[in-house]
């Protein structure tokens, strides 16, 4: 009897967990069962066992089908990455919350000269913003479009490559970046918006729900804008993958690069030496581009890691 009581309770929480994936994120409740889904995957797989230690057999097989459907939601996250088939430039992409300012200058100037063509990062203070550059930030990457303000709302962009246009997106609870980058040997310049989200944990939940209602939208005119362009969304989402309102954002032709790449839940936060990771809010999304790779990388002093990228871009056939 226990093994069927406790396998009873292992079914309804993973069970829970899969039906919040296709929920509107509007409780607490389903926030944290969505961003927790992915491991509730192992709460179906004990309540098979505990049915089958119980000679539950008919409670078996359902059981042993929610961990089918669950593993088939998962599974698609770890296959890649996806060939193109067509000659393309590569970029490298790394967002990098800096922790309201706490992130060590060096080490980010450090990680970004070694992985980034394009560094996007969030809550970017005036005082790391001036250490950044102090550390040769704006040396190694010459084109910059930045907005330092304080605790959350700093946000920037730093290029190798020329930024031909930027702009502020209004609207949201944080300030967003729109800028054009004119990439060697790709025809249209590449578009890259840096954003950062209201957090659902932290201020209140209504403030989330607003700017991933209202990001959809902005996508959609940035597609239009950029037209045959490649764009790049990259930034601190404060949403995982399972989160159905995330999903959305996929449409008009737009790819998460980790799920695209293979990557699996490139868990981001929390990122503190007693504290693991344990989900993936950071993302680069993509439009007429392609991931190769994405990893999470170390953010000393951030309470997130970075996200790193590789983005294949369609190289212009005209190109010599």
């Amino acid at each position: 009897m226990p093994a069927t009581v406790l396998g009873v309770l292992a079914f309804a929480l993973a069970f829970a967990g899969l039906v919040s994936r296709y929920l509107p994120v509007d409780s607490e409740v389903v926030l944290v069962l969505a961003a927790a889904s992915p491991y509730l995957s192992a709460a179906g797989i004990a309540s098979m066992v505990l049915f089958a230690v119980a000679r539950r057999w008919a409670a078996t097989i359902v059981a042993a089908g929610l961990c089918v459907v669950m593993i088939a939601v998962l599974a698609p996250r770890y296959l890649g990455p996806e060939e193109t088939g067509v000659p393309t430039v590569a970029l490298r992409v790394l967002t990098a919350n800096l922790g309201m300012g706490g992130a060590d200058a060096g080490a980010v100037v450090e990680l970004a000269s070694s992985a980034a063509d394009v560094l996007v990062v969030q809550e970017m203070t005036p005082q790391v913003a001036e250490a950044m550059s102090g550390a040769g930030l704006d040396t190694i990457f010459g084109h910059r479009v930045i907005e330092p303000r304080p605790s959350a709302d700093g946000i920037g962009v730093w290029s190798r490559n020329p930024i031909v246009a930027s702009g502020t997106v209004d609207g949201y609870q944080m300030p967003m970046l729109s800028t054009r980058i004119r990439v060697p040997g790709v025809r249209f310049d590449v578009t890259v918006l840096a954003v950062h989200l209201a957090a659902p944990w932290v201020q209140p939940l209504r403030w989330f729900q607003n700017d991933i209602a209202r990001l959809p939208e902005t996508l959609r005119k940035l597609a239009d804008s950029a037209g045959s362009g490649a764009v790049i969304v990259a930034g601190d989402l404060n949403a995982t993958y399972d989160m159905r309102p995330f999903r959305l954002l996929l449409d008009e032709g737009y790819r998460d690069a980790a799920e695209q790449a293979g990557a699996g839940l490139t868990r981001s936060y929390p990122s503190r030496p007693w504290l693991p990771s344990v989900v993936g809010i950071d993302h680069v999304l993509l439009r007429n581009c392609a991931a190769s790779s994405a990893y999470t990388v170390e953010v000393p002093g951030s309470d997130h890691r970075g996200l790193a990228a590789v983005v294949d871009i369609p190289a212009d056939p005209t190109a010599s």
